[in-house]
């Protein structure tokens, strides 16, 4: 199972979308729908439901109700990841509801507080019991879970991928990827915080893929980026990072989950409409540094549909 989905995610730059909604807070399927066929027709093979999509706030309802959209409105050939939890109520209630899924994988959302590494492991050994197969870890911050521990839960069949998203002023000398590269394989592992990493992640770390939200605006651009790094062309790599780079700068100097929802908006693929709580979108005055980078996006996307 390890090899299956590491063999697939490894085609593709992984789009980690946001969810579109009403203004009554209700599933807006038409929106999403334009956003799923936006990703896909820019060859993106790949959609994962998780953080960007806000899917640590959703109740049950909306839980439910974005399943069954995302069971039938993506293409055959895309391999969608959903996500669930955090907590441990939420781990088992959402594993449940998708005992009899036919999604690619499904990621467990990291924890925070209240939480112990011995914990962290019983619920996700729990969690796979309850769905009846692997989950994918996704690891957002230091020593979440030693890399021994990792390597447990992917022998005994509990894991069968990593995002790995531990935030770094500089990604080089990056210990605990290291270790979990020779724990594990850097194969079932995804690079897991957009562009701003991956210029080390792939060539020096050999992890299978990346994640990107940037890929949602500007997925022809994410493809030849992905190209290029893999064809050890680091001066086409570099020109193409530039607008994602800038991009993921402002999600940080603002919200990362703010920005990305409303990017889309102003990029007119689709209108998001407001962001489930409880976060917030945008605030107003800040919506032009935002267009400012989305039209980079746009821009870098045109030239990838059309070279020269």
């Amino acid at each position: 199972m390890s090899a299956e989905i590491a063999s697939r995610l490894g085609r593709t730059v992984v789009a980690v979308p946001p969810v579109a909604w009403t203004d009554r807070l209700e599933l807006a399927e038409g929106e999403n729908r334009k956003l799923i066929a936006h990703i896909e027709a820019g060859g993106v093979g790949a959609l994962l439901y998780g953080g960007n999509a806000n899917l640590y706030h959703f109740d049950l309802g909306r839980f439910d109700a974005l399943m069954a959209l995302l069971a039938e409105a993506p293409r055959a050939a895309t391999d969608v990841i959903v996500s669930i939890g955090p907590d441990l109520g939420k781990l088992l209630d959402e594993a449940d509801r998708l005992k009899d899924h036919s999604f690619a994988g499904v990621m467990a959302l990291p924890m925070t507080f209240p939480t112990h590494p011995e914990g962290i492991e019983k619920g996700l050994r729990l969690a796979a019991d309850r769905l009846g197969g692997p989950l994918i870890l996704y690891i957002k911050r230091e020593h979440y879970l030693a890399p021994d521990r990792v390597a447990s839960l992917v022998k005994d069949g509990a894991v069968n991928f990593v995002k790995y998203a531990v935030e770094r002023t500089d990604p080089r000398g990056d210990a605990y990827l290291s270790d979990l590269c020779s724990a594990i394989g850097p194969d079932i592992i995804a690079s897991g915080m957009g562009e701003t990493p991956i210029h080390v992640h792939l060539p020096e770390y050999r992890v299978r893929t990346y994640t990107s939200g940037g890929v949602c605006i500007a997925p022809r651009a994410a493809m030849a980026l992905l190209a290029a790094h893999r064809a050890g062309d680091m001066a086409r790599a570099t020109a193409l990072a530039a607008p994602f780079l800038a991009f993921e700068k402002v999600r940080a100097a603002i919200n990362g989950f703010s920005v990305m929802h409303d990017a889309v908006t102003l990029s007119g693929i689709a209108n998001m409409g407001p962001i489930l709580p409880m976060a917030g979108n945008v605030p107003q005055g800040r919506l032009s540094e935002v267009q400012g980078v989305v039209d980079g996006l746009v821009a870098l996307d045109k030239t990838c549909q059309n070279p020269g």
